[in-house]
């Protein structure tokens, strides 16, 4: 068992084990609905038809699956930008005309390759963000790597959290540094009106 001399990182630690342990047990079946829903309820909002520039993340086999999003960004002739990792937690929003320009890079995480060039986040309409667990305040709780820490702040745009129901955490820890999102969905809706 991992030790934490800080109340908050032990308290994070926990919550992040928790988190895995509920996403680990969704299967294909599961991440892919929880996906669609989501998708249903952005979809239709203001947020999305009029945003030109889309940020969103690409899932992973344990996180609401963003392929419907992806997809209906491209097919909508939206910049569909998909995140990019460098070193020391650095990510940049990198424009794709296909998902076919997606390829495995670390942490098993599918990204646009290094020669593609990327968007300034200011230019950005909406961001769509990963998270383990979050709060109804757009509290998030992420990976612990800090790259959406240091990625929002960059961004003049709302960011939506994407969060099952069963992973929102009402009193989630927060620091200093920790950035919230605008808005939580779930599968369920909206949690957070901005």
């Amino acid at each position: 068992m991992e030790y934490h001399s800080d109340p908050i990182t032990a308290r994070k630690a926990a919550l992040r084990a928790r988190a895995r342990s509920v996403l680990g047990q969704a299967g294909p079946k599961q991440t892919a609905a929880w996906g669609r829903a989501m998708a249903e309820y952005l979809t239709k909002r203001e947020l999305w038809q009029q945003a030109g520039a889309v940020f969103c993340f690409v899932s992973t086999a344990r996180e609401p699956s963003t392929r419907p999003l992806l997809e209906l960004a491209l097919a909508q002739g939206k910049t569909l930008c998909v995140p990019r990792t460098g070193p020391e937690g650095f990510m940049e929003a990198v424009p794709i005309t296909s998902l076919n320009q997606l390829t495995p890079a670390r942490f098993g995480l599918l990204e646009p390759a290094p020669d593609l060039p990327a968007l300034d986040p200011g230019r950005l309409d909406l961001v769509i963000a990963p998270c383990l667990m979050a709060a109804p305040d757009g509290r998030r709780l992420g990976q612990g790597g800090g790259y959406y820490d240091r990625f929002l702040p960059r961004c003049r745009c709302p960011a939506v959290l994407l969060c099952p129901a069963a992973l929102v955490q009402n009193d989630l820890p927060a620091e200093s540094h920790d950035r919230r999102a605008d808005l939580v969905l779930t599968e369920q809706g909206f949690l957070l009106e901005g």
